[in-house]
């Protein structure tokens, strides 16, 4: 079977420049009580990309890459009524539904049973391989319910086999009667995993195909596809290089998918040793509409493992799973000459791309360590698969729980919030703490407010941030990869990359590309190129008027930038940008700092702007659609595109080694959101941008040997 690659592009905009989509966020703020919930709608295009970026040196260039606003629904702060809630289709199962064939549960227990004796084959018997997964994967199940789990597995492969066992049943109950026999077959159940991380997880150095979610998919699809399962599995690699968790965490749905079934992190080798990243991007992860299964790409850092634990325990999280690697195996094994290998450790050192291909560092995964990895993930969901095939033996009505567990699903999913427990860790000082862990409601409960994100990055499902550009916008259809003329952005914000994300692509480009489909495209401008205009849509569940008080309605907004490092001149977003929110001017003292919070090479990427109180809500020119108008412009008369010197590594590689995280545009907003609290980044390259991109090296002017020192320190963190 062939590993199928995902090429979903975000929706392009009426512009011509759809490269150039950045990412806005939207959160609702959230007191009490329901409301509808967002939805972001958008038309996925299948068209392939490869990077685009542009060759041109930016020093202090405006870039925002995250723009957020938080929203104070009126009414569900003053009532918990239903009418603030989305109308949901009732789930009911068809009179007639399949009947699970004996022959086809044989048939099915065989073909498990062929791959775990693969697995066994692949990694030097039963025992051997066994004992790699049990170091390079774990699991956790409840420890404190203080009752005896009877499950041969544990309750944490229950849950994980009641997710697949949800998909044919959610499938069931949205066929109707007038579905031919011919659309049933064609209209499987769907389980979609979507995978998110750092370059790592891209399969940097090898072929994107050859990266452990594909990998994956190769190995359990035709499974899933077998009777009495008949389920289509979906795999999406969302993976974008140098990117830190947030702000790509307050933009899940965006890159992910509301539908995803299954949604993971790489925290293996970046963001510190802490767990406060974690937390934040686990509670993000729960307001998606199927809570989904949470993989954490990280076996060592005990904070973040201790985390998971406690949210298991507090019943929030049913079946996470803490996912190994190169870690599994033993060194030994790893000594014997190649021929006496077993066969998934021969060509143990070897890339999966051309030698010389970038991303072939240290710090990646090459192409047999990708494959161990899918291997131990695939051994854990076929015990799940294991189980699914007892419930749907041993229990004729084995539906009727499905039922109410996807029941008691659609009702919290058609509330405005998510409860959640309170958080563990403190993030406090970062300025926007309900935008991370959400609001408090009583001492035992919080509020997860709903975000809503538009993003230029690539790959996306949906929320294409040149939706929300009014105007200020130049128009350009030149390759991303070829380098921006200066007289593109008088007059108008231009959408680029950075140099660093150039110089890469156009080395990738040299090996045919290596099918990765992640770029960092941003708005750029400079003081010439003008006022950039947003208008961003309301969303909650209130109905304001014309010229209300924006305040009441909207409570920040948040605008990052791209993590690029451009030297000493770069644009500052705190004091190089002026905003107009509302058509209100927004005071210098209103645009603050988010901290610690999405920073990259300990550098802070976001803003907070203050919604002044003059600001008013407005009407979509040409439409009845309420909102906030929202104006950027680039005030700093030393933001220019002059003497910008990036510090490439000797390779061109991507630097991803720091123990902080954080998101990179070089000159324009990337994401823009609404939310209880926003964040925005500032500008790393010369001038002003909205969008998002990689980030460069602080270790820039060392040599790349010092560099990757520095690399190999935080990894050990």
């Amino acid at each position: 079977m062939e590993i199928h690659r995902r090429t979903t592009r975000p929706p392009s905009s009426n512009n011509e420049n759809d490269n150039s989509a950045s990412n806005i966020i939207v959160d609702l703020a959230q007191d009490g009580g329901g409301g509808s919930r967002i939805s972001i709608k958008g038309t996925p295009s299948t068209s392939k990309t490869t990077g685009r970026r542009s060759t041109v040196a930016l020093v202090s260039v405006a870039a925002v890459a995250v723009l957020l606003y938080l929203i104070s629904d009126i009414a569900s702060s003053k009532s918990s009524d239903s009418s603030l809630r989305r109308s949901s289709t009732s789930l009911n199962l068809p009179q007639h539904y399949p009947t699970v064939k004996p022959e086809d549960l044989v048939a099915a227990r065989k073909q498990l049973s062929q791959l775990r004796d693969e697995f066994y084959f692949r990694y030097g018997g039963e025992e051997m391989a066994m004992k790699m997964l049990q170091r390079g994967l774990r699991t956790f199940e409840q420890n404190n319910s203080g009752k005896q789990n009877n499950d041969e597995y544990g309750g944490s492969i229950r849950a994980t086999a009641n997710r697949f066992l949800s998909a044919i049943v959610r499938h069931e109950a949205s066929s109707t009667s007038e579905t031919s026999s011919t659309q049933q077959q064609l209209q499987q159940p769907e389980f979609v995993m979507a995978f998110a991380g750092y370059s790592v997880t891209v399969g940097r150095g090898n072929h994107l195909e050859q990266s452990y979610p594909f990998v994956l998919e190769k190995i359990l699809a035709p499974i899933l596809e077998l009777p009495p399962l008949n389920i289509k599995l979906t795999v999406r690699n969302s993976a974008i290089g140098g990117i830190p968790s947030f702000p790509y965490g307050w933009c899940l749905r965006n890159f992910l998918g509301e539908d995803a079934d299954l949604v993971s992190w790489d925290y293996g080798m970046n963001e510190g040793n802490g767990a406060s990243g974690l937390e934040s991007y686990v509670r993000q992860s729960l307001t998606l509409p199927k809570s989904p299964l949470f993989v954490l790409l990280d076996i060592k850092t005990r904070p973040r493992l201790d985390l998971l634990q406690r949210y298991v325990n507090l019943g929030v999280l049913p079946d996470p799973i803490a996912l190994g690697g190169k870690d599994a195996v033993d060194p030994l094994l790893l000594e014997v000459p190649e021929n006496e290998r077993p066969v998934g450790l021969q060509k143990w050192d070897e890339w999966g791309a051309p030698k010389g291909a970038p991303g072939q560092s240290p710090w990646h995964a090459k192409k047999m360590e990708h494959e161990l990895m899918a291997w131990m993930l695939a051994m854990r969901m076929l015990d799940a698969l294991d189980m699914v095939l007892n419930m749907m033996e041993q229990d004729v009505d084995w539906r009727v729980p499905i039922l109410a567990l996807l029941e008691e699903q659609q009702k919290r999913g058609s509330s405005e919030v998510v409860v959640l427990p309170p958080p563990v860790t403190d993030v406090s000082k970062t300025g926007v703490p309900s935008l991370l862990h959400g609001s408090e409601s009583t001492t035992k409960e919080w509020h997860m407010g709903r975000i809503s994100c538009r993003t230029s990055f690539l790959p996306t499902i949906s929320g294409d941030l040149n939706s929300i550009v009014e105007s200020g916008v130049t128009v350009d259809d030149a390759d991303m990869l070829q380098p921006r003329d200066d007289a593109l952005f008088d007059g108008g914000w231009v959408v680029d990359v950075g140099k660093l994300e150039r110089e890469t692509k156009l080395k990738v480009q040299k090996y045919g590309g290596l099918g990765y489909i992640d770029m960092k495209t941003a708005l750029y401008g400079i003081p010439t190129s003008g006022t950039l205009k947003f208008w961003l849509p309301y969303e909650g569940s209130s109905d304001p008027v014309e010229n209300a008080s924006a305040s009441e309605y909207f409570k920040a907004v948040v605008v990052c930038e791209v993590n690029e490092k451009r030297g000493d001149k770069e644009c500052n977003m705190v004091s190089d940008l002026e905003f107009r929110v509302g058509d209100a001017a927004v005071p210098r003292g209103n645009v603050l700092q988010v901290k610690d919070v999405a920073s990259y090479l300990k550098k802070d990427i976001c803003i907070r702007v203050i919604i002044p109180k003059e600001a008013k809500i407005s009407l979509k020119h040409g439409s009845s659609d309420v909102g906030l108008a929202l104006e950027v412009r680039v005030s700093g008369n030393a933001v220019t595109r002059d003497n910008v010197h990036n510090g490439l590594p000797e390779n061109g590689e991507e630097p991803e080694r720091d123990a902080d995280f954080a998101l990179t545009i070089p000159l324009v907003p990337a994401f823009i959101a609404h939310c209880f609290t926003s964040s925005s980044s500032s500008s790393s390259s010369g001038g002003g941008g909205l969008s998002s991109a990689a980030s460069v090296p602080r270790f820039t002017n060392r040599p790349f040997t010092r560099m990757r020192r520095s690399a190999k320190f935080f990894r050990q963190l």
